[in-house]
């Protein structure tokens, strides 16, 4: 549902959003998860017996936050990249807390129609209560 009208006023109401952080999400990392996450990215680096493959984060659950408001806009999501920046190991038996915030909102034409672009950051937070890994994330609505 884009259109000048009702497109604009959905990325005026999630603008206001900017800022926002939903729930934490709390995961132990499990070795047979890590073991089915390598096998589906084809890694079978043995040092993954330990820890967790850098980008293994994104098995811990969803970037895309849950704003009713962006469901309005367009029809699906497409992934617009992802920048990961790894402070430390993610390992087997690790309780990783996750929360992602909404960092900016903005609307662009494209050749098919509009499309809406959230940024958006996630921490995953080790139970020694350090960042081990922080994704900068696109989300596009078109």
């Amino acid at each position: 549902m884009t259109g000048a009208v009702s497109g604009s006023t959905i990325v005026d109401r999630l603008k206001a959003k900017v800022g926002w952080t939903g729930g934490e999400r709390v995961t132990t990392v499990e070795a047979g998860h890590v073991r089915r996450f390598c096998k589906a990215i084809g890694d079978d680096d043995p040092r993954w017996h330990e820890e967790a493959p850098p980008t293994f984060v994104v098995a811990l659950g969803s970037e895309t936050p849950p704003l009713a408001e962006a469901l309005e806009y367009g029809r699906g999501w497409l992934n617009g990249g992802d920048a990961f920046e790894y402070l430390e190991p993610v390992r087997i038996g690790d309780t990783i807390t996750s929360r992602t915030s909404l960092l900016d909102v903005y609307e662009k034409q494209g050749g098919s129609g509009g499309l809406l672009f959230l940024i958006t950051e996630t921490e995953y937070v080790n139970q020694n209560g350090r960042v081990a890994v922080r994704i900068r994330g696109t989300r596009i609505r078109r």
